[in-house]
C-alpha cells in the first residue's frame, strides 16, 4: 500500500499527491502539465500555503473586488492565501510544474469532491 494517495483531473490531467489529509491540514504535491490551468476555485475553511519545488507556475490570485494579480513562481517561491481567497493554479510554461502545498485549516469537503471526480492513480 502507499503512503500516498494519488488522484488526477481526467480533463487537465492535474495530478495530485496527498501525503495528508485531515480537517486540520492537508499536505502534498500539486503536479501541472504544461499549458494547464485548473479552474477558479478557493478554499473557504482554509490557508493554502504554496512552495515551487520544481519547474514553474503561475497563480492567479483575486480580490474582494475581482481584480486579479499574476504572480509567476520559481523554484524555492511561496505564497501564502488567506481563507476563501478565489485563485487559479496556472501553467503556462513548456515544462511540467510541480508545487507543494499546504492547506491549514479544514478542505476534507474539497477532497471528497476530489476523490468522486478524479481518477485514482497507482
Amino acid at each position: 500500500m502507499t503512503p500516498f494517495e494519488i488522484w488526477q483531473d481526467p480533463q487537465t490531467k492535474v495530478t495530485f499527491y496527498f501525503s495528508h489529509s485531515d480537517e486540520n491540514l492537508t499536505t502534498g504535491v500539486m503536479v501541472i502539465p504544461s499549458h494547464t490551468e485548473l479552474p477558479k476555485h478557493n478554499r473557504p475553511k482554509a490557508f493554502e500555503n504554496l512552495v515551487q519545488v520544481s519547474g514553474k507556475c503561475v497563480m492567479k490570485v483575486f480580490d474582494e473586488n475581482e481584480n486579479m494579480t499574476e504572480r509567476a513562481l520559481g523554484v524555492g517561491d511561496t505564497l501564502r492565501m488567506k481563507k476563501g481567497q478565489w485563485h487559479i493554479h496556472s501553467n503556462p510554461y513548456e515544462e511540467t510544474s510541480y508545487t507543494l502545498f499546504k492547506a491549514e485549516g479544514d478542505i476534507t469537503e474539497i477532497v471528497k469532491v476530489l476523490r468522486e471526480n478524479y481518477t485514482k492513480v497507482g
